[in-house]
């Protein structure tokens, strides 16, 4: 693994929802901490509390493409949320894709999961039986992105062999704490 620490302060553009955070708290002055504080927030406002509702957190990572495909894209789907990389890529709101492939606030019934009706990055289990079952939603989603789309969505969780209430755990952690089944 390796980290680049940037020595600079954090500067805009920021994510969309992260700038509307900021302008409506008035903050025009940036630092790591601020930012930190400011993403919490909003992921707290967004994420259900996995000890009221079995939640994973968001189970999808923004899927980065070249630019050109990012073009492609853009012909097609004028309102596609994307943003320039430093190595010329282009990081897509996996959120807005799954959105237009018509996941938003989703319950299926088959599975027993479901879209979290104010982030549709979280899966939830409303009366699934198994892991299979979260398996099954999460490739009706991504199947149905990369139809639509061309792009391949990938989770950002690793499944775990540990078992807690017979859900298997995940190793990412949201919000600061681990994100049970």
């Amino acid at each position: 693994v390796v980290l680049q620490l940037a020595k600079t302060m954090p500067e805009p553009p920021f994510y969309e929802s992260l700038q509307s955070y900021l302008d409506q708290k008035g903050i025009i002055s940036f630092t790591p901490q601020i930012i930190r504080e400011a993403v919490t927030d909003i992921r707290m406002s967004k994420l259900p509390d996995p000890d009221l509702l079995a939640n994973n957190g968001s189970f999808f990572a923004n899927p980065i493409v070249p630019l050109a495909q990012y073009n492609q894209l853009l012909v097609k789907f004028p309102d596609i949320k994307g943003w320039p990389q430093d190595d010329g890529m282009v990081k897509l709101a996996a959120g807005w894709l799954i959105e237009q492939a018509g996941f938003n606030d989703y319950h299926d019934k088959k599975t027993g999961m479901a879209t979290w009706a104010k982030q549709n990055l979280v899966l939830i289990n409303e009366h699934a039986k198994s892991t299979k079952d979260l398996l099954k939603f999460r490739d009706k989603i991504t199947g149905s992105v990369q139809k639509k789309f061309g792009v391949l969505l990938l989770q950002e969780k690793t499944i775990s062999l540990t078992q807690r209430r017979n859900w298997f755990i995940y190793s990412k952690t949201c919000c600061n704490r681990i994100c049970w089944w």
